[in-house]
């Protein structure tokens, strides 16, 4: 009777909202303008204060949900974008953030959208962006490098010794070199193995791609720096203007509607609202790990670190989510960070038993919990730039792991070590002293070198963390440790090699992955998901360590930030 009551009492407001809303979203043919320039980064989004000096517009896991999302609405025939202007500036996108976007364009032309180019960067993974449009124009005087591939590695060992500073370094794993640049002047045959097989890889896709827009660029001779006109005749560049001039409308143009992305997300969002719809839609956590991996104190944006992360596994075990979709964009770091984060969130997800269930012996108790058995989340994980080392570590939880072909990954082994600075301090005419003089100095001083018996116990703790390495991967993985053994060694690999050994299962940006995930949910094609990214890192609205005579205490009082979690709108998520 209340609940008949309350629809009586709610329903006319409700549609006379919908009415609103539907009027809103009627819209003629629309021309969608996008610009790609300055700094992007995957990491996590900020929460208090500094959110509201700070807007979100800078990350790219962002770009392409929104993107993804507007491809979907002109799948379903809900707006109408009939164009799309891209602007490519300098920028800082990486191989599989590039891969991604370029695959977002085809996936526009695909439902009839013609996508121009306008190229003003003059790298190849700018080239390779706009290799995917229908039309390329760039201005007369620009230059593109179609040229070979090749890696230049530092190398600062003749450096360091003229400095007087000795590297103590030692790793496991044949191709783990990240070391190499201090303890070598040149590139070990590993390490250049390695490296040349996976440029050949990133090469071998590049070329495919704008040798599929213009056929002449396969060719090996026409593998170079070319010019404005050059890229003319070998049809890649259609012709040459300065940015008004293409952004200029034509007389088809005329008709359509200019409209940026915040535009574009508007109107996906009136279009999918309902009249009735009071269905709680399904939670997908959306975690966001990009940076160096550390051990740190404090939260230290831009990083993957205890303090921020913490609380994830708590809050995946704890709330109602019905799936997890991780984000990785990390070269690795600590492999302490790394294991703690890996098992809590094996724990969260139900896909670990904690330690004291493993130890109960009798039959009943064994019935019992698997009677009360926590039902596991599904999770996928989205491999960016890079998810090597720690970020392969972290990468194992899922249940599917995604990788764009031009992705790094890999890099199973372990390196660490210290610098001995005291022939630095010598030469400076500083001494060293400790104290008792029969103790010998502490393993990781950077005072002295390792000893014999710290090579051997230094040695033997690495061996068991990489032990750790393997045994957590296949567990992941659900994998013999033998299969994953296989590959490791340190060995970084390309996303389309770590697809053929098994090391990743689906070629694919954020995106494809969070659509597959929707799939396995069984979530209709026009149903919405909520999407909650965590961690919301606490990030200062001052740098408070600048500030004197305490005033940083007054500062840490006036901010409120607090980690905690951000929720994105639906309108991102009807993919």
């Amino acid at each position: 009777m209340l609940r008949a009551l309350f629809l009586a009492l709610v329903l006319p407001l409700r549609l006379f909202f919908y009415a609103i809303v539907k009027i809103r979203a009627r819209h003629r043919g629309l021309l969608y303008e996008l610009t790609i320039k300055a700094d992007f980064t995957e990491a996590p989004l900020s929460h208090g204060i500094w959110s509201y000096f700070k807007p979100a517009k800078d990350r790219f896991y962002l770009l392409a949900l929104e993107l993804a999302a507007a491809v979907t609405a002109v799948e379903q025939k809900k707006i109408k974008l009939q164009k799309m202007r891209l602007i490519i500036e300098p920028h800082n996108l990486g191989w599989a953030q590039a891969w991604e976007l370029r695959d977002l364009v085809k996936k526009f032309r695909a439902t009839g959208v013609r996508v121009e180019t306008y190229l003003l960067a003059d790298d190849k993974i700018s080239a390779f962006i706009a290799s995917g449009s229908d039309k390329i124009v760039s201005p007369e005087t620009a230059a593109f490098d179609f040229s070979p591939f090749t890696s230049e590695s530092l190398f600062v060992q003749n450096l360091l010794t003229k400095l007087g500073i000795r590297p103590q370094f030692m790793s496991v794993g044949e191709f783990k070199s990240a070391a190499e640049m201090f303890t070598r002047t040149g590139m070990s045959p590993a390490a250049r193995r390695q490296t040349e097989e996976l440029i050949a890889d990133i090469e071998r896709e590049f070329f495919a791609a704008v040798a599929e827009r213009a056929p002449a660029l396969g060719a090996v001779k026409n593998r170079k720096i070319t010019g404005a006109a050059a890229a003319r005749a070998l049809k890649f560049v259609d012709t040459t203007l300065s940015l008004s001039e293409f952004r200029k409308p034509d007389e088809a143009d005329e008709k359509l509607t200019v409209v940026d992305s915040y535009r574009i997300d508007k109107l996906v969002r009136r279009k999918n609202f309902r009249l009735f719809n009071f269905r709680k839609p399904p939670r997908i956590a959306l975690v966001v790990a990009e940076g160096n991996i550390i051990e740190s104190a404090e939260s230290r944006p831009g990083t993957i670190n205890w303090p921020d992360y913490e609380q994830v596994s708590d809050i995946l075990a704890e709330e109602d989510f019905a799936a997890v979709l991780l984000r990785v964009n990390s070269p690795g770091g600590s492999a302490l960070v790394s294991q703690l984060i890996w098992r809590e969130w094996m724990l969260a997800a139900g896909k670990l038993e904690p330690e004291t269930t493993k130890k109960k012996k009798l039959k009943e108790e064994e019935e019992k919990k698997h009677a009360t058995e926590k039902k596991t989340i599904p999770g996928y994980v989205s491999q960016g730039n890079v998810a090597a080392s720690g970020g392969y570590y972290l990468s194992a939880v899922g249940d599917k792991v995604f990788s764009t072909p031009v992705s790094i990954t890999g890099s199973i082994g372990v390196v660490g070590g210290k610098f001995n600075v005291s022939p630095l301090l010598n030469k400076w005419g500083i001494s060293i002293d400790r104290a008792p003089k029969k103790n010998p100095s502490p393993a990781f001083s950077a005072f002295s070198d390792f000893t014999g018996e710290h090579k051997k116990a230094i040695r033997e703790n690495m061996l068991e963390v990489y032990g750790q390495f393997l045994r957590d991967v296949a567990i992941g993985r659900r994998r013999k440790v033998s299969e994953i053994e296989a590959h490791a060694s340190g060995r970084v690999f390309s996303g389309v090699k770590a697809g053929t050994l098994g090391l990743t299962d689906g070629t694919g940006g954020i995106s494809t992955a969070l659509r597959a995930l929707r799939d396995d949910l069984r979530v209709r094609p026009q149903d919405p998901v909520e999407l909650v990214i965590l961690p919301a890192v606490k990030e200062s609205l001052f740098n408070r360590s600048l500030l004197p005579f305490g005033i940083s205490r007054l500062m840490a009082l006036a901010d409120f930030a607090k980690a905690g979690t951000y929720a994105v709108e639906t309108r991102f998520l009807m993919f």
